[in-house]
């Protein structure tokens, strides 16, 4: 799911992505191909399962020489610009013997317990420290490190503000239980059972989602009816932000689901359902983001669950508080810029970016925010960007990705030499990190121009404004004419 979620980001930027995965048991290769990218569908195995090292080795369902041989047979047709690998049961050996002059190499790794022969590394797990993998990979590879750099869909950094707003002061009334969407060891079924010994709340809901290869399912699905509280049980959601976004506690594994709950600052009870997930779980509870249970077939687990569950309702603002602080959810952002970091750039707008800006605006639903006021026919928009690509004030610079337009900033130098911002952003390009780079092509113009203070007015109900601008250091002055103003003092060095 990770890896979608980058090649989604990838074909947004121009680049071609390719699956290649083994026809193992409960594989992706149809959801893949559904996603609109190629897929090469390795050999199912045969015999026994390999042994380590490295200490997953097993997990391949072929020893690591025969998955590199029918891996470099795909790759010789290919040849892609960057292999990226995400796989416990290989390292270094693997890695050297697909590799061909030409390809880079991205690893994308949770446990630091083996070498690499890679580019790129990418641990998003928390409490992970740079010096972990001293040794393990080459003196030149570049390693992005820590949650700040998760996979996270764009969706749920669109959801974060308002599931915060919304969450607060907000009692326990709905839980989200999702193990993963297999599910092989049927934790689920556990978890309802221990539920439905629990104190609950009489208003409770639950949601349970799964995919629709868990060999539980009809189990569950079973069970969920049969539960003293209204219980829904979801198959393959799409709309998992949404979802986490109306809840107010999950119950769920340790996997790479941990930072889309904590993007949406989401309390949650993990069940930690394999080796790998341990670390990332202590390193929760130690922040204080997260409860732990042991795994359903530990000792005592509806007592620990129902502990946990009454734990959590004492201690829910919190949980909440704890969790957004560790992930913002622009995680897919930092690592596209890491894997092509020329695909952005700035530059002149010309009035053929007249309608395409006004596309933005409409958009965006911003017009409700404008000093004007409703909404600008196109007309007079394209008269407003030609008056404005004229005025030797103004400086308009458009952003592309990929060579793809994607946002613009404006910087209108006034009378007494300060300079006043505005931006627009693709709709479809929020919730990446892309405004902040907006603003500072904005700084970066205003520099070469001579100008070091910055001004910005802001609709009162325009929050996320509110929150742009501070974040890039931006400080609040009086209001002026209704709208809130705030200003930032440039050093003349960068």
């Amino acid at each position: 799911m990770r890896c979608l979620t980058l090649a989604r980001g990838l074909r947004a930027m121009g680049a071609r992505c390719h699956f290649i995965c083994r026809a193992l048991d409960g594989h992706f290769g149809a959801r893949i191909e559904a996603e609109g990218f190629a897929v090469s569908l390795l050999p199912t195995p045969k015999g026994e399962a390999p042994q380590g090292p490295p200490d997953h080795a097993e997990w391949a369902g072929v020893d690591w020489a025969t998955d590199a041989r029918d891996t470099r047979a795909v790759l010789d047709a290919e040849r892609p610009d960057w292999l990226v690998l995400d796989h416990y049961a290989f390292d270094a050996r693997w890695q050297q013997a697909v590799w061909f002059h030409g390809t880079k190499l991205m690893v994308l790794d949770d446990l630091a317990d083996r070498p690499h022969a890679c580019d790129l590394l990418l641990d998003q797990s928390l409490g992970r420290k740079v010096a972990d993998y001293d040794g393990l990979v080459p003196d030149a590879c570049r390693r992005l490190i820590g949650p700040a750099y998760a996979l996270l869909r764009p969706e749920f950094t669109q959801t974060r503000a308002a599931a915060l707003a919304a969450q607060s002061g907000r009692p326990l009334a709905h839980i989200l239980i999702s193990m993963g969407g297999v599910d092989a060891e049927d934790a689920t079924s556990a978890i309802l059972r221990a539920l439905g010994k629990a104190k609950l709340p009489a208003a409770l809901s639950i949601t349970i989602v799964l995919g629709d290869k868990a060999p539980a399912l009809a189990q569950v699905q079973s069970l969920a009816k049969a539960f003293p509280r209204p219980t829904e049980v979801v198959v393959d959601v799409s709309d998992m932000a949404a979802r986490m976004a109306r809840a107010d506690l999950a119950i769920g594994a340790g996997g790479a689901t941990a930072w889309e709950r904590c993007a949406l600052g989401l309390p949650t009870i993990i069940v930690p359902i394999a080796a790998n997930q341990e670390e990332v779980t202590a390193a929760l509870v130690a922040a204080g983001a997260a409860l732990r249970v042991d795994g359903p077939r530990s000792a005592g687990f509806p007592e620990r669950l129902s502990q946990a569950v009454a734990q959590a309702q004492d201690q829910l603002a919190g949980l909440r508080e704890k969790a957004a602080q560790l992930c913002d959810g622009d995680g897919l952002w930092r690592v596209l810029a890491a894997l092509s970091p020329a695909a952005l750039a700035f530059r002149a707008a010309t009035p053929k970016d007249s309608r395409r800006i006004w596309d933005w605006r409409a958009a965006s639903g911003m017009d409700r925010f404008a000093r004007r006021g409703g909404s600008q026919g196109f007309v007079a928009h394209h008269a407003w960007i030609i008056g404005a690509l004229q005025d030797t004030r103004q400086v308009f610079r458009v952003m592309t990705i990929g060579g793809l337009p994607s946002g613009c900033v404006r910087l209108e130098r006034d009378t007494s030499g300060q300079g006043h911002v505005s931006l627009r952003l693709a709709s479809e390009m929020r919730g990446q990190g892309l405004a902040a780079m907006l603003l500072a092509e904005a700084e970066r113009v205003a520099r070469a121009r001579g100008i070091l203070q910055l001004f910005a007015e802001i609709h009162p109900q325009n929050g996320l404004s509110h929150a742009l601008f501070r974040r890039a250091g931006y400080l609040r002055r009086p209001d002026v004419e209704g709208f809130q103003m705030f200003s930032k003092t440039l050093s003349e060095d960068v």
